[in-house]
């Protein structure tokens, strides 16, 4: 090979190196340019996705939800006052009827409440027979009391407190014969043991002074228990010497002392009002127990005039073979069924009077309450269950018995075809329109434990475009409807787009990118 074939091949080689230096360099500058070109784009698909909404004035209209069951006002109630098996029902719910007309037909039986009335009845008196005639009262009391004559309660008392004042001078008699006797008798053994060696000179004047004495008071009537008292403690009458005397016979006979014949009127004294307390106890014991048997015979007979008067009631209330309607109108309520037994004191049908309206009641706070006005209409909640024709009126605002201080009850009068006694109605109203500088969209409003929130759009420039992040921005809410919130808070240094949904969890702070298709909702 030539010189020159040497360096055309040289020049051939650096000329292939120089090509291939070339082509990477036109490589990678293709590259950085493709990576530049596409890095917004591959930096947007790993973003959360969001759509928006322009924070701006609007209209809010609250509405107030709530339901409740449709009643006729001031209905007629059917009752009955008797238990009695329903045999059939001869109407149907909705159905009109005429004074006279069959709701109920009735077992032929006589109904439970009678025949309890009726044994009631026959057991009080069963009662007052077995007591009368238990052998603790009189004949003249048994006639006089089933005759149906009772004492009053003023000669009741009149005469057991005559009874105890008797008891009560007795009692106090016996206890002070008992007292006199015990004292004179603790006295006569006393001196029994002193005098045996007494002088039988001074025995025999003592003794004659005793029986003079004892002869002025042996005869005649005899001393009060006072006098008696006195007696027994006089210290004169204490001697207990005897006199002798020679009889007929030659014999000393000797004479009871002074002190064995008071012992002997005390004791006597002391039988007396033993007996007395005695005889007096017993009529005393008579007398409670006829008092008592009267009492409680006389509330027996009272127990038998009201069961007997209830027998009455209830046989002139014994319903026949039916029970009918009594007014005229639409039965919007049946209690029973056939086979069923009805409740004393319940009602069995609810008629709803020709005129009469039916009402639905809801609850609303207080606050809610003063936003509406009687003849408010509502409307309901699922409106394609009704025909064109309803229509639901406010006419009463009232306080609710559960909680008077914070809640309301708004009473509605209904004007439906479609809706019957016994209905549940959904119904919602309106408050007052009112017009609110910052409204926002109802799937704008967040909360967590810090409160009410929104997540504003804040826009930042960069060499690549924008770029979009979100803020939290705390709110107040003043109204709400079923589409808008109004709220408040400061957007003066943000964007005034709210994030109203996103594809993933976003929070303040973090970089978000924009959907397309939503983006332009509140442009």
């Amino acid at each position: 090979m030539n010189i020159e074939d040497k360096e055309l091949a040289a020049f051939q080689r650096s000329q292939r190196r120089k090509d291939i230096i070339k082509n990477i360099v036109i490589v990678f500058l293709l590259i950085l340019l493709a990576l530049t070109f596409f890095s917004r784009s591959i930096m947007n698909y790993t973003l959360p996705e969001v759509a928006t909404h322009v924070v701006a004035q609007g209209e809010v209209s609250p509405r107030i939800r709530g339901q409740g069951t449709a009643v006729v006002d001031d209905p007629y109630t059917v009752n009955v006052t008797q238990a009695r098996v329903i045999r059939s029902v001869a109407v149907r719910e909705g159905q009109e009827v005429k004074r006279g007309d069959v709701i109920y037909y009735l077992e032929d039986t006589e109904s439970e409440e009678l025949r309890t009335a009726r044994q009631e009845l026959e057991d009080q008196k069963a009662s007052f027979t077995k007591r009368i005639f238990d052998g603790s009262l009189s004949d003249s009391e048994i006639t006089r009391m089933r005759a149906g004559n009772y004492r009053t309660d003023d000669e009741l008392q009149a005469e057991l407190a005559a009874i105890n004042r008797r008891y009560e001078a007795a009692s106090r008699e016996k206890a002070s014969a008992e007292a006199a006797y015990e004292k004179l008798s603790a006295q006569n053994d006393s001196n029994g043991e002193s005098g045996n060696g007494g002088s039988g000179e001074e025995g025999g004047e003592g003794g004659e002074g005793e029986e003079g004495s004892g002869e002025g008071s042996g005869g005649g009537e005899a001393l009060p228990d006072e006098q008696r008292d006195e007696d027994d403690d006089d210290p004169d009458d204490s001697d207990t010497s005897s006199t002798g005397y020679t009889g007929e016979d030659g014999e000393v006979e000797t004479m009871k002392t002074s002190q064995e014949k008071k012992l002997e009127k005390a004791n006597i004294r002391k039988i007396d009002a033993d007996a007395e307390y005695n005889e007096v106890s017993a009529e005393r014991e008579k007398v409670v127990n006829s008092i008592s048997a009267e009492l409680e015979l006389k509330g027996i007979q009272d127990a038998i005039n009201k069961a007997q008067a209830k027998v009455e009631r209830l046989e002139k209330e014994e319903i026949g073979a039916a029970i009918t309607a009594p007014v005229d109108g639409t039965i919007s309520a049946l209690s029973y069924g056939a086979g069923e037994t009805t409740a004393p004191d319940s009602p069995v049908a609810v008629i709803r009077i020709q005129g009469k309206k039916l009402t639905v009641s809801i609850t609303a706070t207080k606050e809610q309450a003063q936003k509406l006005k009687v003849g408010d209409e509502a409307e309901p909640q699922n409106p394609w269950e009704y025909d064109n024709t309803f229509k639901a009126v406010l006419r009463q605002i009232t306080a609710d018995s559960s909680d008077p201080q914070n809640s309301r009850l708004l009473k509605f009068e209904i004007d439906s075809d479609s809706v019957s006694a016994g209905d549940t109605v959904q119904l919602q109203i309106a408050e007052s329109t009112k017009t609110y500088d910052l409204v926002v969209p109802n799937k704008a409003v967040r909360n967590d434990s810090n409160g009410y929130f929104v997540l504003l759009l804040q826009s930042r420039q960069s060499p690549l475009g924008n770029r979009y992040f979100v803020i939290r921005e705390n709110i107040k809410i003043l109204a709400k409807d079923d589409t808008n919130t109004a709220i408040s808070g400061a957007f003066s240094s943000y964007s005034d787009y709210v994030v109203t949904t996103s594809n993933r969890s976003v929070k303040g702070g973090d970089q978000v990118r924009l959907s397309n298709e939503m983006e332009n909702e509140g442009q």
